[in-house]
């Protein structure tokens, strides 16, 4: 599933922005600072410097990046590990979370205007500017900071759809979540909650005290050997 869902969100994107770069060591009208790579390898192989501006289409919105966040998928494609089911066309920008403000709105959008503030899990977000689909946007709160806001989309995602899609949580169903305190696993708790499952958060012995502001039903120390083994049994966990 997790293969499937990169795949959908990369391909067409992908497909706007892998133009060539220009040779030009002046900066052109229509290129844009980025973060790329012309091929597979370690934290060497990134590059800054100008590419080529997106392409907003029809439901699409172009929005000035303010923050990207780095995740574990990323250094993966950046090493080539996902080229056999995700290939990078070369040169390409990587990145998958972002946050910033929409400068730009294609038709048949609706919801989103130029100014607002914004975060995204989106493609190709190392750089000044990227084209989202209007689906994977979502407002910024009042209050909450752009820098932290970049670091929301990807963890969120994932932790909502391994209760909602990968898991099938269903109300009255009592679910362990391993890993509660981290990003991933709070979603995952929070969309557990919303779906009306009773939500055991599993954490470690020094996460235990300030687990409890999670709103779990229940809290475990996953390190604590007699917690584990005084646990009823789970629906799924």
């Amino acid at each position: 599933m997790a293969h499937r869902a990169l795949q959908l969100l990369a391909n067409e994107p992908a497909q706007r922005l892998n133009g060539a770069l220009g040779a030009a060591p002046q900066r052109r009208i229509g290129d844009m600072k980025a973060i790329f790579i012309r091929h597979y390898g370690g934290p060497e192989v990134l590059e800054y410097g100008e590419f080529p501006d997106p392409v907003v289409g029809a439901g699409d919105v172009l929005v000035k990046v303010a923050a990207a966040a780095i995740n574990p998928i990323d250094i993966m494609e950046r090493s080539g590990l996902t080229k056999d089911f995700k290939p990078v066309s070369f040169p390409g920008v990587l990145g998958w979370d972002l946050s910033g403000t929409v400068v730009g709105v294609g038709p048949d959008v609706i919801g989103f205007s130029i100014g607002d503030k914004v975060l995204a899990w989106a493609y190709h977000t190392y750089a000044e500017l990227c084209v989202v689909k209007a689906g994977f946007l979502a407002k910024v709160p009042d209050g909450l900071d752009l820098v932290e806001a970049a670091a929301l989309p990807l963890v969120t995602t994932t932790g909502n759809q391994l209760v909602s899609v990968a898991a099938e949580i269903k109300a009255g169903q009592t679910v362990l979540v391993a890993g509660a305190f981290g990003g991933v696993g709070r979603s995952a708790a929070f969309t557990a909650k919303e779906l009306r499952a009773r939500v055991i958060a599993g954490v470690l012995k020094k996460q235990f005290v300030a687990a409890r502001r999670l709103g779990a039903d229940q809290v475990v120390a996953l390190d604590d050997e007699d917690a584990l083994n005084a646990l009823a049994p789970v629906d799924v966990g």
